[in-house]
């Protein structure tokens, strides 16, 4: 037996002796009864003077003409019927079994999706075919079947395809099983969340985005079986292979190690398809089914094949904490800290404390887990605290081979409250090498040495570095020779084994400056520091310190020599020295002066203003003093010092009195220097608003003679 189907989509019906185009969704409603081929295939069921043709060529072959007499029917596209003398392929009608048609009518009544390949959509009926999304099959040749909720569809020309309903028997038992959850919790973070997400779904069901954020929701309260199954549903409705890692990394939350190992290895299986999975990534798979979370190795690892896409991260912060059985290698130990602290960095005040307690009570004490209690508590501004654990870290990090996460490293130079107080006082040993280096500085005709200018702006940089300094200078003559009453500067440059090319421009520049008054001055100093690496070179400025406030009574500025000055410099300078009496790149401070993120020495020393002159004596031997006391060849990295140096100099002259001072946000306003994170990286501010060179440093020079 067959039914009817038209072009627009309307399944043939009728009600007492009138027919009628209705909605397939409609094809069970007991208001109407969906007409039928008779057995001979000659007519239709209570209609026996309308007369069936079937196509038997071209493109309407199959297809099927209702006839009476002249007279042929078809269907407009509001589901009315009409007749006409003649017929197109738009004017007739597709065939389907009338045992499909209950079928039909459940597929029009909801959302479906095509298992494994996309989320989930409507069916719609046109040009004859059964459409969802970008896929669809001839209702001339279609072929359905049920199997449990799902059901298997096809039409001769590929191979079946599997539809499931929206939402899935399995995400209904999941909403019943959150439902649950949620009364039993009563008022909490989680509740609100998972409030939230239900109300999405509920409009939504085949929303896998939040789906897996009630997955990680889920986990984050414990909720582990909970959480799969939110991965599964999501899996189910879109599917791809970060799906298997998700559930991998749950499974490992839960101890399930060998079964966290065959996610993780179908999870490899769907990233590289037809391909082998290499070798490196095979062994991780067998270390995890060992026992060991070597699925924290797995981002780097394939982070070092060519052109294979890593997975998505969304779940790694679900990797901590774990106990100590899984993490016996070194490598994994290693991996598990750097993961331990970004999850930390990432997490509120009440989840980092919260992850501190459960890794301590895994792990004892540990270098990863003492830092993060010391973060915890400074955030607290409970520096008595937060001093310990940064020193139990130190040590817990130096005694076991385990390394800090790069912005972390401050942790090796941070000197506990009492030991930083009074270091301007102290003496200390010159370990650096910088009380060797010679100094050359320009005098213009009519001016004393001594005369101290408006500021002295302080640079150090090494030769490879000195590729910044033309255009900063350049830029700085400019402003000044462009604004000559607006201010006199002095800019101070320290040179660690400055190339003999980079030596004569220097003393050329010197010169130049004093052959003639030009509204500025050149100091710089160079020399060899006793230990040559970044974190070293950032600190030139601060030894050099001492020199520059004991030669010139006058405000301070320091600043990475990858910059460049504004045109409107001098003005912007008079705004500050007006405005402010300290200058900093608070980036992780309120308003009020408190911190609210990040680490002690998450303080930005890439441009710092000291507008007290009567205490730069004090804070240039403090700065100087810090870098000389906590440099240190022991330490895994000397990486962060200059950052420490600053915020304990910060912390020891300034923060007791932020009521009574004008304290500047550097990072707010019109930018005293343009540095690299205004135009987009170091290459980029050497060719922003022009490249200078070295040459072109000296014709100007010569322009200006």
């Amino acid at each position: 037996m067959f039914s009817f189907i038209s072009f627009h989509g309307h399944i043939l019906a009728h009600r007492d002796f009138y027919l009628m185009g209705i909605p397939v969704a409609q094809a069970v409603s007991p208001q109407w009864n969906v007409v039928q081929l008779s057995a001979d295939g000659n007519s239709l069921l209570g209609f026996a003077d309308i007369r069936p043709h079937v196509e038997q060529s071209g493109e309407a072959k199959g297809l099927v003409s209702l006839k009476n007499g002249t007279q042929f029917m078809w269907n407009q596209p509001d589901g009315l019927l009409g007749w006409v003398p003649h017929n197109q392929n738009w004017e007739r009608f597709a065939p389907v079994l009338s045992q499909h048609v209950p079928l039909l009518a459940r597929l029009a009544q909801g959302k479906w999706l095509i298992a494994g390949k996309q989320t989930a959509e409507r069916v719609s009926f046109s040009y004859f075919k059964l459409c969802l999304g970008e896929h669809n099959w001839d209702l001339r040749t279609l072929f359905l079947r049920e199997k449990g909720d799902a059901i298997i569809i096809s039409d001769g020309r590929e191979p079946e395809s599997v539809l499931q309903p929206s939402p899935l028997p399995v995400q209904k038992t999941f909403m019943v099983a959150l439902a649950a959850q949620i009364k039993a919790m009563g008022e909490s973070p989680f509740v609100q969340a998972a409030q939230a997400a239900r109300q999405r779904l509920l409009v939504a069901p085949e929303d896998s985005g939040c789906l897996l954020d009630l997955a990680k929701n889920c986990a984050k309260i414990g909720q582990f079986g909970l959480a799969r199954t939110a991965v599964l549903c999501a899996a189910l409705q879109d599917f791809r292979p970060d799906l298997y890692l998700f559930s991998a990394i749950l499974a490992l939350r839960e101890g399930e190690t060998q079964q966290a190992a065959d996610l993780a290895n179908l999870a490899l299986k769907g990233r590289f398809g037809d391909a082998p999975i290499p070798e490196q990534l095979t062994h991780l798979v067998q270390r995890t089914a060992q026992g060991e979370a070597a699925l924290l190795l797995l981002p780097s690892a394939l982070k070092e094949l060519p052109d294979t896409e890593e997975f998505d991260p969304a779940f790694h912060f679900l990797m901590v904490p774990l106990p100590a059985s899984m993490l016996r290698a070194e490598d994994v130990r290693q991996a598990y800290s750097y993961q331990f602290e970004q999850v930390a960095s990432a997490s509120t005040q009440e989840e980092r404390l919260q992850l501190v307690q459960a890794d301590q009570a895994q792990n004892r004490a540990q270098y990863w887990n003492q830092i993060v209690a010391g973060h915890y508590a400074w955030l607290n501004q409970d520096r008595a605290s937060a001093d310990p654990h940064y020193v139990t870290a130190r040590k817990l990090s130096k005694d076991s081979g385990i390394k800090a996460v790069d912005y972390n490293c401050g942790v090796y130079t941070w000197l506990p409250e009492a030991a930083a107080y009074n270091l301007h006082e102290q003496q200390v040993t010159d370990q650096l090498g910088i009380a060797g280096w010679s100094w050359h500085s320009s005098v213009a005709p009519g001016r004393a040495e001594a005369d101290a200018p408006d500021a002295c702006l302080v640079f150090g940089c090494d030769s490879a570095y000195f590729r910044f300094v033309p255009k900063l200078v350049m830029s700085l003559m400019r402003a000044c020779q462009a604004h000559p009453e607006q201010g006199r500067f002095r800019l101070c440059l320290g040179v660690d084994r400055a190339t003999d090319e980079q030596l004569t421009l220097m003393r050329d520049l010197v010169a130049f400056f004093s052959e003639k008054d030009r509204g500025m001055d050149v100091s710089f100093t160079h020399g060899q520091l006793n230990h040559a690496n970044k974190a070293a070179y950032t600190c030139i400025r601060y030894l050099m310190l001492p020199h520059i406030v004991g030669q010139w009574h006058c405000p301070v500025l320091t600043a990475d020599c990858d910059g460049y000055f504004p045109h409107d410099f001098p003005a912007l300078w008079q705004e500050l020295k007006s405005g402010s009496d300290y200058g900093f790149r608070l980036y992780a401070y309120n308003h009020e002066g408190k911190q609210i993120a990040g680490e002690p020495w998450g303080f930005g020393a890439g441009l710092s203003y000291f507008g007290e002159t009567e205490l730069l004596p004090q804070i240039g031997r403090y700065l100087h003093n810090y870098v000389q006391r906590t440099y240190s060849l022991e330490n895994p990295s000397n990486w962060c010092i200059d950052q420490c140096a600053l915020a304990q100099a910060y912390s020891r002259f300034v923060a007791p009195r932020w009521n009574d001072l004008r304290i500047r946000f550097m990072d707010e306003g019109t930018p005293l220097m343009i540095m690299p994170h205004h135009v987009g990286g170091k290459d980029a501010l050497l060719e922003h608003d022009g490249a200078v060179s070295e040459q072109d440093l000296r014709q100007f020079m010569q322009d200006n003679a």
